[in-house]
């Protein structure tokens, strides 16, 4: 088994930018400001696109082929990859941790972490609140003002990378284009969504709120693709990690027993294993079964190698 390419299920938010139509060849008639690309949350799941396993429900394929797939993994959960655009601002939003969720949702936590793919002039993400006074915060919940009065904005541009743990109110900004490192959960809690009429969930979100969050994130800088080659890490959290590697010519990687989740940031990259080559063109990401070993990535790229931690 070899790397596996997945078909990317697309949405279609009021939010929505052309970004992602535009890097996936997608025509422009309506925007697709999601692209869930790696996923085995119930709703969410994609299937393989090619290849022996062509069409099968990827959760389904984990079940019949865990030991090859996951390795020593201990448990079912992939890491989470979606490409967003954010051609107006997301709602402000706070995710359960584990607890919450499976006490209240059926869930998983969600933790997040974007990789900043372009940022138009002036961009920036709303990342953690800028008070601890929770009743003001609540106040401003009430009108739909708590995004411009008590969010943080973080500037942003092309190659940061910004970890979002859960509790961590939090917004994409107009005009930023991102690829999302994420945890199993799915369950959004939206305490503002500047006037625009959906709903909203100020009590459980009040709930899961750790105001003290305020994340910033790690400059990795722009891909240059003179400079040498060289891994960086990206983003870590006790539920995964994220490695920024830039290739130039060939990049050999052993794996540690366990899948990997491989994203084209910057470039174009190939992946090379035993069973042949698996293009992987920008935005795009695939599953390493832990099966394969080891791996060479090719091509003049920057490539995000992300993971489940070990317990």
């Amino acid at each position: 088994m070899g790397p596996l390419l997945l078909r990317p299920n697309y949405i279609s938010p009021i939010w929505s930018g052309p970004r992602v139509n535009e890097a996936r060849g997608l025509p422009g008639d309506t925007l697709y400001g999601e692209s869930f690309d790696v996923s085995v949350h119930e709703g969410l799941v994609n299937a393989v696109e090619g290849g022996p396993f062509d069409g099968t429900p990827l959760d389904e394929l984990v079940r019949e082929h865990r030991a090859e797939i996951m390795g020593d993994a201990d448990d079912d959960g992939i890491v989470q990859i979606i490409v967003m655009d954010a051609g107006e601002n997301l709602s402000v939003q706070v995710h359960p941790d584990e607890a919450y969720a499976q006490a209240h949702e059926n869930d998983h936590e969600k933790t997040e972490s974007w990789y900043i793919l372009g940022a138009e002039p002036g961009a920036f993400i709303y990342c953690g609140a800028t008070t601890d006074d929770v009743d003001a915060m609540r106040a401003a919940a009430a009108d739909d003002t708590i995004g411009e009065r008590y969010c943080r904005r973080v500037p942003v541009s092309e190659g940061d990378f910004v970890l979002i743990p859960a509790g961590t109110l939090h917004a994409m900004g107009k005009g930023v284009f991102a690829l999302e490192v994420g945890s199993l959960g799915f369950k959004t809690y939206r305490i503002c969504d500047w006037g625009r009429g959906r709903e909203l969930h100020v009590e459980q979100g009040f709930d899961v709120l750790r105001t003290e969050s305020r994340p910033e994130p790690n400059h990795l800088g722009v891909f240059d693709p003179a400079a040498p080659a060289a891994v960086r890490r990206g983003v870590t959290h006790r539920l995964f990690s994220s490695d920024v590697i830039d290739v130039r010519g060939t990049w050999e990687q052993e794996m540690d027993g366990r899948y990997e989740v491989l994203s084209c940031v910057a470039g174009e990259a190939r992946i090379r294993t035993a069973e042949g080559v698996t293009e992987l063109p920008f935005t795009r990401s695939a599953l390493v079964p832990a099966c394969v070993g080891s791996y060479t990535i090719e091509g003049t790229c920057r490539v995000l190698r992300s993971y489940a931690a070990r317990s």
